[in-house]
């Protein structure tokens, strides 16, 4: 059994919405650059994937919520993406069986920055400080459960909903909750998707000392370069992305234009280590060999594939690997994308923005490529998409997320 996505909001590093992010990626427009939301000048690490500055604004011009301002900025993030899927969607709620509608969302890092005042007044040891820096919207600002909770309220979803935390796999595992609970028959709608907002002093530097982050500042807009013989690391970014889901039922009795359905999905632990991949890439093929099973699909069935594909060089090699043990021989013939290269990593948000991409470039049949591939690694024999947008005719399409901690999770997509 399928489930059907029909409604897509993003909000990333390219674009405040879904048109926006879509025509930075066919243009080959980069979203990372030097990061503007601190003073870096004397940090290892000057570069990230921000959301563009009018971005507050435009989220209080758009959501109509009491105290919207004082939420924290992931799940403002995700108020906006969310907003924007049900809109495309043409769900009327008004006329909708609130409580047959659910929300799963997921996050990885989620409010850290907001813990930095905290720790210096208690660094400093000033009591005045550290009760000043303790207003009554912190815990609304920091829970980790806010963006589910959040969008429950503003729509009055009744079903369902929960907050999703598996590292950089968490949108993805959030979509596979959404697909379970509508196969199941819990719900009949359910608002998946990713948001995260780690672009903070602490949590890039702390990347960084686990070699995950690159440090190559002076290349701008191509330090992220998967699949490149120079890669060196991921860049930090943040953003949201939100896929309305449906039962099939429910949107053929609407009428409503299905834009991809989700197929399948894949779920594995690698139980190896916390923030490096089995190397040999078997860890990753598990999952979209579990993919695959889930689906009820050959591995031939899979023609494209949004690839995890960070940017560091033992992540791109084990994925790489991962597809060949996966497909064999077929592996050959599928067309690659890191939709990364653009963005950056968002954590918690990037698989669910990396599944609304693939399920927008299903609809219209065209291939995302792959920014900064001067000089393609030798060793990852991949098609990799790249140069110009590709025009296919994808059945089926694969999206991979690997997090920290070995949380691996393989989305397959179908065309409606």
């Amino acid at each position: 059994m399928t489930a059907c996505i029909t409604g897509v909001g993003l909000v990333t590093p390219v674009g405040l919405s879904r048109e926006q992010t879509w025509q930075s990626f066919l243009n080959g427009t980069s979203g990372i650059g030097p990061i503007q939301g601190y003073a870096c000048a004397e940090e290892v690490v000057q570069i990230a994937g921000e959301v563009d500055a009018s971005f507050e604004q435009h989220f209080l011009d758009q959501i109509q919520l009491p105290f919207a301002r004082r939420f924290g900025r992931f799940t403002q993030l995700a108020l906006l993406a969310g907003q924007e899927a049900l809109q495309h969607s043409g769900l009327d709620l008004e006329q909708e069986d609130r409580s047959r509608i659910g929300v799963a969302m997921g996050v990885g890092g989620g409010a850290t920055h907001y813990l930095d005042p905290v720790r210096q007044a208690m660094d400093a040891g000033d009591v005045n400080l550290f009760v000043r820096s303790l207003d009554h919207y912190f815990v609304i600002k920091t829970m980790f459960n806010a963006p589910a909770g959040m969008l429950t309220i503003q729509h009055g979803l009744q079903g369902p909903s929960t907050m999703v935390s598996a590292a950089c796999a968490s949108g993805s595992m959030a979509v596979t909750t959404g697909l379970d609970w509508i196969r199941s028959g819990r719900a009949d709608v359910v608002l998946v998707g990713g948001t995260d907002s780690t672009v903070n002093r602490e949590t890039i530097q702390a990347y960084w000392k686990v070699r995950a982050l690159t440090d190559q500042n002076q290349l701008g807009a191509a330090a992220c370069r998967p699949f490149d013989q120079d890669r060196a690391g991921f860049v930090m970014a943040e953003g949201a992305g939100l896929m309305v889901l449906e039962s099939e039922q429910h949107a053929a009795a609407r009428g409503a234009k299905v834009l991809a359905k989700v197929a399948g999905a894949g779920m594995v632990s690698e139980a190896y280590k916390i923030a490096t991949p089995q190397l040999d890439g078997v860890g990753m093929a598990r999952a979209m060999i579990a993919a695959l099973a889930n689906a009820k699909l050959p591995a031939d069935a899979i023609s494209h594939m949004s690839a995890h594909a960070p940017s560091t060089p033992q992540g791109d090699m084990a994925e790489a690997l991962a597809v060949h043990h996966a497909f064999g021989k077929h592996a050959s013939k599928m067309s690659v994308t890191a939709p990364k290269s653009y963005i950056g990593h968002a954590i918690g948000a990037s698989s669910a923005i990396q599944t609304a991409l693939l399920a927008l470039s299903i609809e219209r049949s065209l291939q995302i490529p792959t920014l900064n591939l001067d000089q393609q690694d030798s060793a990852i024999d991949l098609d990799v998409v790249h140069g110009a947008p590709r025009p296919s005719k994808d059945e089926f399409a694969m999206v991979n997320a690997f997090g920290f901690g070995g949380h691996n999770v393989s989305l397959i997509l179908g065309k409606a």
